[in-house]
Order: structure tokens, then C-alpha cells, then sequence
């Protein structure tokens, strides 16, 4: 039987926010004050423009300007710096416990705000696919298969966002895509905004990037959103995930097949024993799904369903 334990595998995350700025100075002074703050306080940062380029040797975050990010228009005459936060590369989730939240807390305290223009992006390791190029189909099957029900997991502002747009219709997109010439021509017309970003496969160290998340500065929910995103890839790469004829609906039927085939949730028939660590982000899943679609038990969806049933096809 299948164990799920917590991951291992590295990943790096990106927290983007506003901060009003109050006084003399911009964005690029909001920054340095930012990367100051957390230097005294034990954690390796310095500023920079936005770039693609890798966190600098022997720090552990930097802090970066984002121009999509757009401030709170609640009152007139205030300014916003626009900042995206990134770590270094962690070595698993253990790892990110030692940075992350002393992070987060910083930011709020520094006045942070999270806007719906703001995402949680994880980037996690991939160095299967280098071996296995094929792992890849697999994540895409299983990512296409519950898409829709991660749309259920973030905020409204993230479903149709231009910066975390959802895969195509088609399910069987990599089917019968066996070599890395032919998943290059498949994927080759799909930018770095899906929600499902793999641009990075091809670089000398393959990694790919869930760009769903909606922004958050809180430390429980970013540890959950870690776990999940790193159960989603853990979970593809430990078995061959096949194409569903579409995705599920974001339905609480939906909610309760991604907790089990991923584990999340302890079932005999899939994963028997869950961590639980995993068990919490599965409750933690739970409870987040119902804030955004409404407390609906499965005994009241099963009476729902055969009631529309019964409507539709009448004796």
C-alpha cells in the first residue's frame, strides 16, 4: 500500500504584496527597508529590480518589484510599492519552516497587504523528467483531471486571471507523447501564465511552477499551499496518473477524489497511512473549499443529485 509522507522535494516560493508607502521615498526605498529589516532579523535578504535570475549565493530571500501588483483604491492620495518576494531554493519543506514564516511575519508587521492582483507561486523541483520525460504527462493528467477543483481552492480573483490561466480543453493533450522532442512541439505554444507553468522543464535543473495560489502573507496558509502543491507533484511522479475523458467538477464529490488520490486523506484502497502533516493541509483543503463554495456535505450532495435526477427523468 502507498505511504504519503511530508515531501522532500525542493521548491521555492514567490509572495507578492503592496505596502503603502507613507512619507518621502518609492517603491525601491520600501524594498531596501524590507530587506534591512529582515537582515537584523536572522534572515539573508537583499533587494533588486524584478528578474528572472537565481536568488544570489548565500542568501536566503530577495525582495523584487512587480509591476502587475496593483494597491488597495480605498482611499485617494495613498501610494503602493509593488513587491514580490522570493526564496532561495529550499531543501523540502523542512526546509521552508525555516524561513518562511519569520518572513511573513515580518511582511505584516511591515503594513503588507494582499490585493486580488496578488499570487502564491510555487516553483518545485522536477529532476524526474530528466530521467523519465513521460513524468511529465503523467502531472499533466493529474493537474487536468482536478483543475477545476483547484480553481475552487483560491480566491475568485484567480479564476480567469490572465497570470494563472487554465490548461487547454483537450485531456489527451501528451497522449502518446513519449520523447522530449515530441512533449517540446506539444507544449511549445504554452507560456509561463498557465496555472500549470512548465516552461522550466528544459532547464539543466527541470523544475515547474503552480501559479493557482492566491496571495497570502498568513503562515498556516502558506504552509498548507506548499504541502498540497508538493503532494500534487509528489503524487504524479509516484504513480502514472492517466488522462480523465475531462476535469472534474468543483464539486464536493470532486474535492473528496483529488484528497484521496493524492493523499490528503487516508483511504485502504489508495494511501493507507497519510503523514499528519498531510492529514492537517487535507482538513485545511477541506475547510478552505467550503469558505468558497459553500458547506455542503456529501450526504447533501448525493440527495441533491437524485432529486436533479429524478427532475430530469420523470416516471
Amino acid at each position: 500500500m502507498l505511504q504519503a509522507t511530508l515531501s522532500t522535494r525542493t521548491l521555492g516560493c514567490e509572495y507578492e504584496l503592496a505596502v503603502p508607502i507613507i512619507g518621502a521615498g518609492g517603491g525601491t526605498e520600501v524594498q531596501e527597508t524590507i530587506a534591512n529589516i529582515l537582515n537584523q532579523n536572522g534572515i539573508r535578504a537583499c533587494s533588486r529590480n524584478y528578474s528572472h535570475a537565481p536568488v544570489p549565493n548565500n542568501i536566503d530571500i530577495v525582495v523584487e518589484q512587480d509591476h502587475s501588483i496593483v494597491g488597495e483604491q480605498r482611499f485617494q492620495g495613498v501610494r503602493w510599492a509593488q513587491v514580490e518576494v522570493k526564496t532561495r531554493i529550499l531543501n523540502g519543506l523542512a526546509d521552508w519552516e525555516q524561513i518562511v514564516p519569520k518572513t511573513l511575519d515580518i511582511l505584516r508587521y511591515c503594513g503588507g497587504r494582499i490585493t486580488p492582483s496578488c499570487g502564491h507561486h510555487i516553483h518545485l523541483g522536477f529532476t524526474e523528467f530528466k530521467d523519465d520525460p513521460t513524468q511529465v504527462r503523467s502531472l499533466w493528467n493529474l493537474i487536468h483531471r482536478f483543475e477545476q477543483v483547484i480553481y475552487g481552492l483560491v480566491a475568485p480573483s484567480r479564476r480567469g486571471n490572465q497570470y494563472c490561466r487554465p490548461l487547454p480543453p483537450a485531456a489527451k493533450h501528451l497522449h502518446g507523447a513519449n520523447s522530449r522532442r515530441t512533449i517540446k512541439n506539444r507544449l511549445s505554444r504554452f507560456d509561463r501564465y498557465f496555472g500549470l507553468n512548465l516552461v522550466h522543464i528544459w532547464d539543466d535543473v527541470p523544475r515547474i511552477e503552480l501559479r493557482y495560489g492566491s496571495g497570502t502573507l498568513e503562515t498556516d496558509k502558506a504552509r498548507h499551499w506548499a504541502q498540497f502543491c508538493s503532494r500534487l507533484v509528489d503524487h504524479a511522479c509516484l504513480r502514472t496518473c492517466q488522462a480523465a475523458p475531462a476535469s472534474l467538477s468543483n464539486d464536493r464529490k470532486g474535492l473528496e477524489r483529488m484528497l484521496v488520490s493524492i493523499g490528503l486523506k487516508v483511504n485502504s484502497k489508495v494511501y493507507s497511512v497519510v503523514a499528519p502533516e498531510l492529514r492537517e493541509t487535507g482538513k485545511f483543503t477541506l475547510k478552505r473549499w467550503k469558505n468558497f463554495n459553500g458547506d455542503i456535505s456529501l450526504r447533501k450532495f448525493d440527495v441533491e443529485q437524485k432529486a436533479e435526477i429524478s427532475r430530469d427523468n420523470p416516471t
